[in-house]
């Protein structure tokens, strides 16, 4: 989201050695040289291009693409720290990266195993031609100004991106201005996006502005900010995802699980972000002990703000200060009037206040809507046991299978993300709300969470460890 603090670098370099500043390259780490294998891409692309598997292709600076880009499965894209590479799909280009589930299409860092770090180079961005309630909104933080402003098309296409990864991006374009792991602007219902994950990135994971884009297996992992952030008039559903957060690095900015704004002002321009998340667990940085080591600048799981009508279903919220935020009188109206619903979501284990109002909003407001019959939804009791599940009836996860900031490589990756057997989590989700009837949605998943009884993330496409392999 939109940085309104200075320089965060203090924060980073004291929580973790592989978090660095993301304000250009490290002069102690020299920029790799160019092998036999490795393609430069520096000049924009303006017709048909295929990148290969054969080949390792290094983004050097920002790179725009209003051609067609065709990235075969299995393809390496590197982004170059020193020149900070980015890609950007502009609004009459596209791009086809289909990978597959064993083997996927990876954009990362150029640097070697071990010095890897969030903000080594720029990220994706892709920008279509749907409706968003700005006039000439720009990509943030590009060093050359792509404007998305004025599309009317909800149905555009800017191609396919599926068994994706996006590693170690976030770096800042401009000053303290870092863009996201997957920026989607104004991109149409038509694009396919499914099975993506983005790791360590240096701001938000996944950032929708504007929009009509569906999605489904996104997977946010230890990136700074916050996972998943929508703005500008963003409309799109979206299907089972999972964010986990490191404790020790969160941003000054505050970092949250969902994020959610009309605009910056939280006016009423349209059309009103409204988007349908079904399926998703949270996990925060509160999910072990009261006393551990957590950063102060982690705030909730669902930050709902400025007039936004984000709507969340069959879902787990777990160890956050603040469970669920209904921020200003505009927010909580969407909630009330049922603009914005939050139906079969269990609170878990957050640290502070499982639910809570800001600016005018009450926490008895907040709680009354939250708790409301219709809404089928559930706090549970606070239980930062290692070892022991959160309740006696195993009504929801053990959280202590999840990122160990203490460990390094696989010693730290997440173990499990499901519900234990019996778990009344496996049985009450439900699509009975009118927001759900879309055929995108499966409705067989009548679980809450993004995981019944298979872990998808045990799939070849996922990696938690790629600080240390080998590309």
């Amino acid at each position: 989201m939109k940085k309104i603090f200075l320089n965060y670098a203090v924060v980073l370099l004291s929580a973790m050695t592989f978090f660095t500043s993301c304000g250009g390259a490290d002069p102690k780490i020299p920029n790799p040289g160019t092998t036999s294998k490795e393609v430069i891409v520096s000049a924009d692309i303006t017709g048909i291009r295929q990148f290969v598997k054969d080949s390792v292709y290094i983004l050097q600076g920002q790179v725009n693409v209003s051609g067609i880009l065709n990235i075969a499965a299995g393809t390496i894209i590197k982004g170059d720290k020193l020149t900070k590479g980015t890609l950007v799909i502009l609004p009459d280009g596209k791009i086809n990266a289909v990978g597959t589930a064993t083997s996927p299409i990876v954009f990362t860092s150029r640097l070697d195993p071990g010095l890897r770090a969030a903000g080594d180079w720029g990220g994706v961005v892709i920008v279509g031609k749907a409706r968003t309630n700005q006039s000439s909104p720009v990509v943030e933080g590009l060093s050359r100004e792509v404007n998305y402003g004025g599309g009317t098309d909800d149905a555009h296409s800017s191609g396919k991106l599926q068994y994706v990864r996006i590693e170690f991006a976030g770096i800042a374009l401009q000053p303290d201005r870092e863009i996201n792991g997957l920026t989607l602007c104004a991109v149409g219902s038509g694009t396919t996006i499914d099975h993506i994950q983005v790791s360590y990135c240096g701001d938000d994971s996944f950032e929708w502005f504007g929009g009509t884009v569906n999605a489904k297996y996104l997977i946010a992992y230890i990136g700074l900010d916050d996972d998943f952030d929508t703005d500008f008039g963003f409309t799109g559903k979206v299907q089972f995802a999972v964010g986990i957060s490191n404790p020790r690095i969160a941003d000054v900015s505050t970092s949250n699980g969902f994020e959610s704004d009309n605009d910056a002002s939280g006016s009423s321009a349209t059309p009103q972000t409204a988007p349908v998340f079904s399926n998703v667990t949270l996990i925060g940085p509160w999910r072990t002990s009261t006393s551990s080591n957590v950063s102060a600048l982690f705030g909730s799981g669902m930050h709902i703000r400025r007039n936004s009508s984000l709507s969340v279903f069959n879902s787990v919220i777990a160890g956050w200060n603040t469970g669920l935020l209904l921020d200003a009188t505009t927010t909580y109206s969407n909630a009330t009037s049922g603009k914005s619903a939050i139906q079969n979501v269990a609170l878990v284990a957050n640290k502070v206040k499982s639910v809570n109002g800001a600016n005018s909003v009450t926490e008895a407001q907040a709680a009354e809507f939250f708790n409301t019959t219709t809404f089928a939804n559930r706090i549970m009791v606070a239980n930062f046991n290692r070892t022991a599940p959160i309740e006696a009836d195993s009504s929801a996860l053990i959280l202590s299978s999840f990122f160990d900031p203490t460990k390094t490589g696989t010693a730290a990756n997440p173990t499990s993300f499901l519900p234990e057997t019996g778990s009344t989590l496996l049985s009450t989700g439900a699509f009975t709300h009118t927001k759900l009837q879309d055929a995108f949605f499966d409705k067989t998943a009548t679980y809450r969470g993004a995981f019944g009884t298979v872990d998808w993330t045990k799939e070849a496409w996922v990696n938690f460890d790629p600080q240390n392999t080998v590309y």
